[in-house]
Order: structure tokens, then C-alpha cells, then sequence
């Protein structure tokens, strides 16, 4: 199958779009001929089947991945994700390359569209003779050219079928002018993808944000964010944004979690979320890589990569609470926190030298008291005067305790249910068994799991069905 060559910055849907609509080729022959199904849905900027896809034209699947998606992007801002949704994009499972590119969780609430500029049409018609989708006007948020400052239109994808012959950009004259920062923002975007394209690196993109907002006096001696001061002066330069369906924008000036989650290494966030914070941070691109480091406490997406497994941390915070080492020391060496770290002491019997002032031991018995009666959390918390976090510490860090509760809210719902069919069946001694089904509904279903025996013993005998000519 010979897929016509890509042009500069053009999407794989457009490449797709272009070869049926030269060869009048039907949808679903394509699609089961490329997919291996009439029902393949191609999505616009991150399709599956690449593979199989790459095979059939004699292509190089990395090639295609890297240049004619925006799979660097996503990798590049959730390394976490970045090996199952390269993975999942070269096989055929459209749905996982999605779920791991975490678009829905973002909740932009838009639905999936194509965009285009009608300047580059118009450039594009008059020089090649034909219009395509780019690459990097598909970038989620990004809402104006970055070769042009003009906003950029949008055609919503209602179909399933997205390869539709002769659904390419057209050409008008009628465009509304873009600010100067969503330009500077989609010229950015443009830019990064050019750089992540040619070299596939994994970079800790939160470092290189401390590093630079250390250079401008952001960041304090003890390492802390000034957070107040990046927001509102963050603010102050993306008010001219506009906003829009994909546009994640801070919701108000106290909006600190914006930052604060940009911040995080293991956090996964919207790509426009970086773009925008990135580019109020960095006159171009390569700055921001050549702050960033290699990706070292992230790995890419294998958790058996990780240097520090949860096993290596437990027994790295048990070493140091033997070794007499206070809570708030630990906390700081180990990044956990200090419940975590005296759960942990409990159940290993490591005394801990601390001076509670409502969780006395005292305290702890009485609770211990309350919990082996099967007494309910809420009500311990109101007796015993003291918050049901609390509460669910000491009854988490006994052990077998845990398992003694479950057991005895078992048997106080085989007693209810029980209790309740009992008192059914001597109202209406008469009821038949689809009469329990329907009065005593969720009792009798929970018997019927649970204690099925029981149930048969105590239920009246089934009625014999007549038959139709009896």
C-alpha cells in the first residue's frame, strides 16, 4: 500500500485522509485492510495499530510514532506512562493508548476535534495543491498558529470513522487575530516538539522548573516554593489567554495547586498545563532542556525500575526508628509521613518516645475495648472523645483485629437477615418463595450467598409447576 509521503509537521490522520481520497478507496476496506477491522477508529493525534499500520506501507513504526504524533509530547510530561502508551500505540488497543494518556481524567470536557489554520490552507493550496492537518495544531489547549497569529478553526470529530475521504482543512478568508501569547505559546509547542522529536529523552521536567524558579528568586534557602509570588505573577502574564474547551487555565488567583502539582515529579499532568507554565518560564524550548535532568526517580512506566521500591523505604524507615532516630528526622530523610511512620512502629514493637496528649495509652485500651466488642468507628470516636483517624490507627496497627471486626459484622448481618425472614415467615405462613424474593429482597439474596444452607431449611417448599395440560 503506498501511503503518500508526509509533508512537513503533518499528522498520520491527515497522510491516511489524503491516500483514500486519491484512490476513492471505501472506509471500511481501508480500515480492515490497515486495522484489521471495518469498525477501526483512528484517533487523530494518538492512533493505535501502528504497527501493523507500518508493516503494510514499509515504514519504520518509531518513524511514524515520533513524527507524525503527538506521542513525544504526552511521554514527555508523564514519563510514568510514556512505555505503555507507546506500547499500547503500536498495537491495536486504541482505548488503554488513551486511558494511559490521561485525557480523561484531565476533565477539559471537550470532545475530539481537528484544527487547522486558514492561513497555512491558503499557503499550502497555492504551493502543493492540497491542504493537510499539522501536528502541532492538534496540541490540546494550544489555540492560535504558531507560524501565523490567527486562531486556529476547529472541526468536531462526531463520527467514528475519522479517515473520511476529502475531510481535509479548506481555505477561507474570514479569521479572527491571535493574542500575542497564544501565538508565543503555540510557536513554543511547535518548537518542543521539533527538539523531543529528532532526540527521545526522558527528562525531569520539575527540576528544571525548581531550577529556574530559583534563578528568580522563587524558591527560598530551605528549598520551599514561594507559591504566592510564582502564582501571581504567573497570572499576571497568561491573563491574555483565552479561555477555551481544552484550555486548563488557573481557576483564580489563589489557585496554588496549579503550581504546586507542576511541581511534583509524579504527578501527571495536561501537556497545555506545561506548555504554558514552560514557556512563561523559558524564552525557547532548549533552555528548559538544558535545565532538565535525566528522569532518574521516574521510571518509564516499569515499576520494577524504580530504585526505591516500597519494601526498600519500609525497611529503610525501620533501620533508622531503631537506630533511635526522632519521627520528624525520619519523615525528612525518607519523605513519609509521621502517621505512616507510627503505624509502622506499632506493628514492628518499636517503642516510639513521643508525649500524646489525647491519644494516651489509656486511651488506646479503651479503644482496643470498644473495637473487640464490634462497637462501629464513629461511635468509639464520639466515647472516647477523639477524631476516627485516630481510631482506625490503633484498629489497623492490632493485629488480628481487623480481621475479628469483619468477622463479627458478618455474623450481626446473618443475624438481621435471619431475624428478618423469621419474622416474615410467621406473619405469612402461607407466603410462597418468590413472596420472600420480593419482600425480604436484599435479606434473602445476602442469605442465599452467604448462609444458603440456612435458607433452604427455613423457606417453605417450592411449588411443583403444573403443567399445561393438567
Amino acid at each position: 500500500m503506498r501511503v503518500p509521503k508526509p509533508f512537513p509537521d503533518e499528522l498520520l490522520l491527515s497522510r491516511l485522509i489524503r491516500y483514500v481520497t486519491m484512490f476513492g478507496m471505501h472506509i471500511g476496506d481501508f480500515s480492515e485492510k490497515a486495522f484489521g477491522s471495518k469498525r477501526a477508529s483512528v484517533h487523530p493525534f494518538l492512533p493505535a495499530g501502528i504497527e501493523q499500520l507500518a508493516t503494510l506501507i514499509g515504514e519504520n513504526k518509531d518513524d511514524i510514532v515520533n513524527e507524525q504524533t503527538l506521542a513525544p509530547l504526552f511521554c514527555l510530561f508523564m514519563p510514568r506512562y510514556a512505555a505503555q502508551l507507546r506500547r499500547m500505540m503500536l498495537a491495536c488497543e486504541g482505548a488503554k493508548a488513551v486511558r494511559y494518556s490521561q485525557l480523561a481524567s484531565f476533565g477539559s470536557g471537550e470532545t475530539l476535534c481537528l484544527k487547522w489554520c486558514p492561513l497555512c490552507a491558503g499557503n499550502e493550496l497555492q504551493q502543493l495543491g492540497v491542504a493537510y492537518w499539522h501536528r502541532s495544531h492538534q496540541v490540546p489547549g494550544i489555540t492560535a498558529c504558531p507560524f501565523h497569529p490567527v486562531l486556529l478553526r476547529r472541526m468536531p470529530l462526531v463520527r467514528r470513522q475519522r479517515v473520511m475521504a476529502g475531510c481535509l482543512p479548506e481555505y477561507t478568508d474570514r479569521y479572527i487575530s491571535a493574542e500575542p501569547l497564544e501565538t508565543r505559546v503555540a510557536h513554543f509547542a511547535y518548537e518542543l516538539l521539533q527538539l523531543i522529536t529528532c532526540e527521545s529523552c526522558q527528562l525531569n521536567v520539575a527540576s528544571a522548573y525548581r531550577l529556574r524558579l530559583a534563578e528568580l528568586g522563587f524558591i527560598t534557602k530551605h528549598g520551599s516554593v514561594r507559591r504566592e509570588g510564582v502564582i501571581k505573577a504567573f497570572i499576571a502574564a497568561a491573563e491574555e489567554y483565552r479561555a477555551a474547551a481544552d484550555t486548563l487555565l488557573p481557576r483564580h488567583a489563589q489557585d496554588y495547586r496549579y503550581v504546586s502539582q507542576l511541581l511534583d515529579p509524579e504527578s501527571n499532568r495536561h501537556p497545555f498545563r506545561h506548555l504554558l507554565f514552560s514557556s512563561w518560564l523559558y524564552r525557547q524550548p532548549q533552555d528548559m532542556l538544558d535545565y532538565a535532568l535525566p528522569s532518574a526517580s521516574i521510571s518509564a512506566g516499569n515499576k520494577r525500575d524504580k530504585p526505591r521500591t516500597s519494601s526498600n523505604v519500609e525497611r529503610k524507615c525501620l533501620r533508622l526508628l531503631k537506630e533511635n532516630r526522632s519521627m520528624a528526622e525520619v519523615s525528612r530523610i525518607t519523605g513519609k509521613s509521621r502517621c505512616y511512620l507510627k503505624r509502622l512502629a506499632q506493628l514492628h514493637d518499636i517503642p516510639i518516645t513521643t508525649r500524646p496528649r489525647t491519644l494516651t495509652e489509656e486511651c488506646k485500651q479503651r479503644i482496643l475495648r470498644f473495637a473487640q466488642a464490634g462497637v462501629h468507628r464513629s461511635a468509639i470516636s464520639k466515647r472516647c472523645g477523639i477524631g476516627i483517624g485516630s481510631v482506625e490507627q490503633v484498629i489497623s496497627s492490632t493485629p488480628g483485629l481487623v480481621e475479628r471486626r469483619k468477622l463479627c459484622h458478618w455474623e450481626s448481618m446473618r443475624r438481621r437477615c435471619r431475624v428478618q425472614i423469621i419474622k416474615y415467615r410467621n406473619a405469612h405462613p402461607e407466603a410462597h418463595r418468590k413472596d420472600y424474593k420480593s419482600r425480604c429482597n436484599a435479606a434473602f439474596f445476602w442469605l442465599y450467598l452467604n448462609d444458603r444452607l440456612w435458607l433452604q431449611a427455613v423457606l417453605p417448599e417450592p411449588v411443583k409447576p403444573a403443567g399445561r395440560y393438567a
